[in-house]
């Protein structure tokens, strides 16, 4: 009979003969330590240090200050692997249970990416590429020797947006998972794709305690729009993934980031953020003895026979615990507080610039300061100077937008429009190749006469004085 292989994994535990250290602006602190936590992780976890020293004799009063380096050794050979570094960000007074403690806060490297605002277009540049070129001139002081070279091409722009979201977006539409080490260098690689034999979940040896391991459908999200905007009107686009809305039902999701100026682009960043998002996740945490050999991002086995656990799970955040000496893994996404609290607060000063009474899911946006999306043979007698159009020396400009093919069947539309004299123009919609166009009147919700999925915008202006800054097509 044939014989049938399949691939397997058996652990050996280590010897852990573990040595660790801990030091504040090159001062040890060992001894002192009633309890700290160290944590690495992806770009997008709180990755925030927290320590707490006996200081009843003090010995460390006055002693530190602001962006003195943190340092947290450990290993099972002779203690010498920095496993996180950071700088202090708070120290506070405590005499809380009758001793004199000092409490210090302090956050890795991977935070300073925050308090660095990119201002930035790219027109069909790599990913790999717009990464690096965002380090170059934005954060000097880090290197990129460990980026995977991603060769998609994305357009993409970044308004006053910290450098550390504009990666976690790259990171979105690539599927792909960051980290920033302990020497400042970023890593880059294929979501998954890090295979870690050197640690492991194990039952009956690194493992203490294991929570909530197992699928998670509460983070799905299988309606995705995306608001942008676009010379001061909306920018939408909406991405539906209908087997998972089948199957988990409708869950929305809103994505609102004014640095989308573009309908091309807001798709883009639907499209991956909902195939990020359509199907469950495995989530989980487990405590363990001290694992030093992790990364951000490994696919670690776990192994617990008594719920027939035996697979490799992503992790995305590890947080080393002393004197106790142990590891508390989390597996996917981890939902803090702090994190919930900054979406809604980002998503709510969104909404405060973008205007779609008629709640439209699509939009087809024209700014003026090129013709890339004219109909130049069907339109005449315009100018475009200043980035805005205008009529030329004729009775009437004509305007005629390329066709656009929707993913939707247009049966409403909202015109809106910025400039000067608007109603020195009119506006015109066609949603068939093969019908007549509908005038419409500018931020009136009107139902389409003949419907389809080939949208054409026409504006006729009479008025000299009239100049069109922007016009925005929302539609459903």
């Amino acid at each position: 009979m044939p014989r049938r292989r399949e691939p397997g994994f058996i652990w050996i535990p280590p010897d852990r003969n573990t040595l660790w250290s801990c030091s504040i602006a090159g001062i040890e602190i060992h001894d002192y330590i009633l309890s700290a936590k160290f944590p690495r992780g992806l770009i997008q976890e709180e990755l925030v240090c927290e320590i707490e020293l006996d200081n009843s004799g003090e010995v460390f009063t006055d002693v530190f200050t602001f962006r003195d380096i943190i340092q947290f050794k450990m290993d099972f050979v002779d203690g010498s692997t920095v496993q996180f570094e950071g700088e202090v960000e708070e120290i506070l007074r405590d005499d809380g249970d009758g001793m004199f403690k000092l409490k210090i806060k302090g956050a890795h490297y991977t935070s300073q990416l925050l308090d660095v605002m990119v201002t930035e277009e790219y027109a069909g540049a790599t990913i790999s590429d717009i990464r690096k070129d965002l380090f170059d001139k934005y954060a000097t002081d880090f290197t990129y020797t460990n980026v995977t070279t991603n060769a998609t091409t994305t357009d993409i722009t970044f308004v006053n947006k910290p450098l550390l979201d504009c990666l976690v977006q790259l990171d979105t539409l690539a599927d792909e998972d960051t980290y920033i080490d302990n020497d400042k260098d970023m890593h880059t690689f294929t979501k998954s794709s890090k295979n870690n034999d050197n640690e492991a979940v194990v039952w009956n040896d690194s493992l203490i305690s294991l929570e909530g391991l197992g699928q998670d459908s509460l983070e799905v999200r299988n309606r995705i729009t995306v608001q942008g905007e676009a010379g001061g009107l909306p920018v939408l686009a909406t991405s539906n993934d209908t087997a998972s809305q089948t199957t988990y039902r409708a869950k929305e999701k809103v994505i609102t980031d004014t640095s989308l100026d573009d309908e091309d682009k807001a798709v883009a960043v639907g499209t991956a953020e909902n195939s990020l998002l359509n199907q469950p996740t495995e989530e989980g945490k487990s405590l363990c003895y001290f694992m030093p050999k992790l990364n951000p991002g490994d696919m670690i086995y776990v192994i617990y026979p008594p719920y027939k656990v035996h697979a490799r799970f992503r992790e995305v955040k590890y947080v080393f615990s002393v004197p106790n000496e142990t590891t508390e893994v989390f597996f996917n996404q981890e939902r803090s507080i702090p994190k919930l609290f900054k979406d809604r607060i980002l998503a709510e000063q969104g909404q405060e610039n973008i205007v779609n009474p008629y709640a439209m899911t699509q939009s087809y946006n024209f700014t003026f300061d090129n013709e890339n999306k004219i109909d130049g043979p069907s339109s005449s007698n315009y100018l475009l100077s200043d980035s805005k159009v205008r009529k030329g020396d004729g009775e009437t400009g004509i305007v005629i937008s390329n066709a656009k093919t929707t993913p939707i069947t247009v049966s409403q539309v909202q015109v809106q429009a910025v400039g000067e004299i608007l109603d020195g123009a009119t506006y015109w919609i066609q949603a068939d190749s093969a019908a007549s166009y509908q005038q419409v009147t500018i931020d009136a919700l009107e139902t389409i006469t003949t419907t389809g999925t080939t949208l054409r915008l026409k504006i006729i202006i009479s008025n000299a004085a009239t100049r069109i800054d922007a016009v925005a097509v929302l539609y459903k």
